[in-house]
């Protein structure tokens, strides 16, 4: 059974519960360790609670986590199964912490040249700035940019009454990309201070390392895994 040191570079949150991804120290790479018992007929059960992630807890971005991982089954979806691992109950330790200088240096190898080019060069842009990757593709599912600050810019959606989201709109070249930001981080730094909370970080910044990754297919959009921002490291 393997061994994996991670870095835990995505945290990201949908309600009550949280997808985590790291750095693969040993290998290079993205994994995305799932809980013991995740399986494809219950999609709350490739989640972690609150116990498990987020700030504070064992995968908080920054922490570097031993654990014991086996591949995914045969019946996991690609492009996600290309990092899933499915953790060993009882295997998971935390070794060290990074800050996100070290962090960033230590991803470099797994960084896009372009957002154009990241997932295989498979992401597809649509004329909303909305992006995809075809459902079942076999590329990553995880992957990362750095961006001038002049780039990126926030805005709120509010998709029905009582709900907030954070988009973050990002300029290469001319071409402009709009992504959710369920990274966990910026969502609680966004619903306690806004837009310029968000804004006001990118403002003290050299550069912005951005965590990108695709979300499942919805039942809606059965083909297409959307872009979001995974997490958003300043510089």
């Amino acid at each position: 059974m393997p061994t994996y040191e991670l870095i835990i570079t995505d945290v990201t949150c949908y309600g009550p519960l949280f997808c985590v991804a790291g750095w693969d120290l040993n290998n290079g790479g993205m994994i995305r360790p799932e809980p013991p018992g995740a399986n494809t007929f219950s999609e709350a059960s490739r989640f972690w609670d609150a116990q498990h992630a987020g700030p504070g807890k064992l995968f908080a971005v920054g922490n570097v986590v031993r654990l014991d991982a086996a591949q995914p089954p045969a019946n996991f979806p690609f492009p996600h199964a290309t990092e899933d691992r499915i953790v060993v109950a009882g295997t998971m330790t935390r070794i060290a912490q990074m800050v996100p200088a070290q962090i960033v240096q230590a991803v470099m190898p797994g960084v896009s040249s372009s957002i154009s080019r990241s997932f295989g060069g498979q992401l597809h842009r649509a004329n909303s700035g909305k992006a995809h990757v075809v459902a079942g593709v076999q590329v990553g599912s995880l992957d990362a940019v750095n961006i001038q600050p002049a780039a990126i810019s926030f805005y709120e959606d509010n998709p029905s009454p009582g709900k907030r989201r954070l988009r973050a709109l990002i300029n290469e070249g001319g071409v402009q990309y709009d992504f959710s930001v369920p990274a966990d981080t910026a969502r609680t730094r966004f619903l306690t201070g806004g837009v310029a909370a968000v804004q006001a970080d990118v403002a003290a910044s050299r550069f912005i390392h951005v965590r990108l990754g695709l979300c499942r297919p919805f039942a809606a959009m059965p083909n297409s895994c959307y872009a979001q921002v995974n997490g958003l490291h300043f510089l």
